[in-house]
């Protein structure tokens, strides 16, 4: 698989990233222990996880991160590992934690459940535009002194609080941010869908700026939960599928897609060439629901879609979404 150098940093990444959400919860740890090995061997060597994923399925904190420490003994050298810290509490998202008392924290407990000494790349998962955005970089740059963190990022983050950062990063100094995570899907998506919990898309100001900056970029949901593939198979798609992804422009590109399927694609071809050809270093995070699928993910990662064809496909997205 093709390897990403992320912008100012030593990282080479896989060109797609292994989503866990649901490791440890919805999948048994024999399940994601096989796709993740599948994962390594398909040539793959970044993962992306969260110190608040599986709190919504479980009583035990941490899951997901638990059971990819566990799988790592004796592999931390092939891995590439992402996780996100300060996310409000499941149970009141209201409330946030974005802070640096919450932020060591978070850190100190992702070390332990991830049995490892270090974090390659640690993103802050939501935001606090009350808190001074050098004030969290300089306790990130902290946790990097201590050898915590290697390179530190964001996630669901504003522009304005982004270029805040950054602006902040130059003046004294510092990295700043090595990567940005936000929503970035061919599907045109109902933005009033993405008002909670909290998650942001990438709208054309936003592309631009990333363009301009090159900073990496990994794209969560770009495979939009499976809704184009559910709909081509005749499956059911959820109430908030519906909810998202309603809308005359799907039903334009699910047609288009209908199409060029039968002359040999693979949906997921398209989902992650529209990420991949963003502009700037940009990884898909593919999260899978079965070994087959991720091993098809293997597959269509390596795969390049003729540029006209993703055009035609990106045009039939609304004038307000992104447009390349």
């Amino acid at each position: 698989m093709e390897k990403v150098s992320l912008t100012n940093t030593e990282l080479q990444v896989s060109q797609l990233c292994l989503g866990t959400a649901d490791f440890g919860t919805k999948r048994s740890r024999e399940e994601v222990f096989r796709q993740m090995d599948v994962f390594l061997d398909g040539g793959g060597n970044f993962i992306d996880t969260a110190h608040v994923y599986g709190d919504w399925a479980c009583e035990e904190k941490g899951r997901s991160e638990k059971v990819i420490g566990e799988w790592m003994a004796g592999k931390r050298d092939k891995v590439i590992l992402s996780t996100k810290g300060c996310h409000p509490p499941i149970n009141d998202m209201e409330c946030s934690r974005v802070d640096v008392r919450s932020l060591r924290e978070d850190v100190e407990e992702s070390l332990r459940c991830l049995k490892t000494d270090y974090i390659d790349l640690y993103f802050l998962h939501r935001d606090n535009p009350q808190v001074p955005a050098g004030e969290l970089l300089e306790a990130l740059e902290g946790e990097v002194r201590r050898g915590n963190l290697r390179y530190y990022g964001c996630s669901n983050w504003s522009l304005g609080r982004l270029k805040e950062a950054d602006r902040y990063a130059r003046e004294h100094g510092l990295r700043g941010f090595a990567c940005n995570q936000m929503m970035f899907v061919l599907a045109d998506v109902v933005p009033d869908t993405l008002v909670k919990p909290q998650l942001t898309i990438l709208d054309g100001e936003y592309y631009r700026y990333e363009k301009e900056t090159q900073l990496s970029f990994m794209a969560y949901m770009c495979m939009a939960g499976g809704y184009f593939s559910k709909r081509m198979a005749g499956k059911p798609v959820s109430a908030q599928q519906k909810e998202r992804y309603h809308g005359d422009a799907n039903e334009a590109i699910l047609r288009k897609l209908k199409l060029y399927v039968s002359e040999g694609y693979q949906v997921t071809d398209f989902l992650f060439s529209y990420v991949k050809m963003a502009g700037f270093p940009s990884i898909p995070i593919g999260g899978f629901g079965s070994e087959e699928q991720l091993r098809q993910g293997l597959d269509c990662i390596d795969r390049e879609v003729p540029e006209e064809i993703m055009r035609d496909l990106i045009s039939l997205k609304r004038a307000q979404s992104y447009q390349r």
